[in-house]
């Protein structure tokens, strides 16, 4: 027999929160970067960006993690099409528990890394614990 469950919201216990993940991990902040990393058209616990240079950009959070010791990962989309064997990356530069800085660029066919801006999208997701 199946079952539907409907519901406004779930909170904790005292009504006032959120429930606890018993033994699970959800992303703690994530963002899609816009092309040319300018904006973020959607993203969770990320305020802002910041265009640091070409293929650098800092996105800082709205609350921050409770240590600077998180995991963080990315990809990218881009058309560069420079050498037949391009590899796009997206590299954590620095993080701390205000923002993290990240690169975004290519390897070219001879595997140098070449920095570039975001022509297309990208995206980033963090784990870790909250402040």
């Amino acid at each position: 027999m199946t079952s539907v469950l409907n519901v406004d919201t779930i909170a904790d216990k005292a009504g006032t929160g959120p429930v606890g993940l018993t033994k699970q991990s959800a992303a703690k902040a994530w963002a899609h970067i816009a092309a040319g990393g300018a904006s973020l058209p959607d993203s969770f616990n990320f305020s802002s960006i910041d265009d640091d240079g070409t293929g650098e950009y800092g996105l800082n959070y709205t609350s921050a993690m409770g240590s600077a010791n998180y995991s963080a990962n990315g990809t990218i989309t881009f058309n560069h099409t420079s050498g037949a064997n391009n590899v796009r990356v997206v590299l954590t530069e620095s993080k701390s528990t205000s923002s993290i800085e990240i690169d975004s660029g290519y390897t070219n066919s001879s595997g140098v890394y070449i920095a570039y801006d975001i022509e297309t999208n990208a995206s980033v997701t963090v784990q870790g614990d909250l402040a």
